[in-house]
């Protein structure tokens, strides 16, 4: 009976253990609109070569046009994803680094954005207590 019981611990440990192996990336992916245009492409075209195997969002508004894309397994880095082909119009694939002005690996730098914030939230607070002091 002991046996049984210290298998069903260590099976569920080792479980839980693989589960948590790799965890999603996202990708900033950024595109020139002036280029987009020159090729007859749109972000929201690019998007659909992505739509069925991972979970993206494009947006396009006043500034450059970006799209977000989200990888469940994290099995890919930036050159992996500049290399993938992409359909940009009704004839035209390229690789997607030929397009994109800049691909960011935001879960990369997820802890220099942390860093980042702290940092304002500290810098945030000490003006708050230089401010109480000189009310003093």
């Amino acid at each position: 009976m002991k046996h049984y019981i210290l298998f069903i611990i260590l099976l569920s440990v080792s479980m839980e253990a693989s589960s948590k192996g790799k965890e999603e990336k996202t990708f900033l992916v950024l595109f020139n609109k002036i280029e987009l245009k020159k090729i007859d492409s749109s972000t929201e075209y690019i998007e659909l070569n992505f739509f069925e195997k991972f979970h993206t969002k494009s947006y396009s508004g006043n500034s450059d046009a970006a799209l977000l894309i989200t990888i469940p397994h994290g099995e890919m880095n930036e050159c992996q994803m500049g290399e993938t082909l992409v359909q940009v119009n009704r004839s035209t694939w390229i690789p997607l680094e030929a397009i994109a002005f800049r691909i960011i690996d935001l879960s990369e730098s997820k802890e220099n954005y942390r860093a980042l914030l702290s940092m304002k939230d500290d810098s945030h607070l000490k003006r708050k207590k230089q401010l109480v002091r000189l009310k003093l």
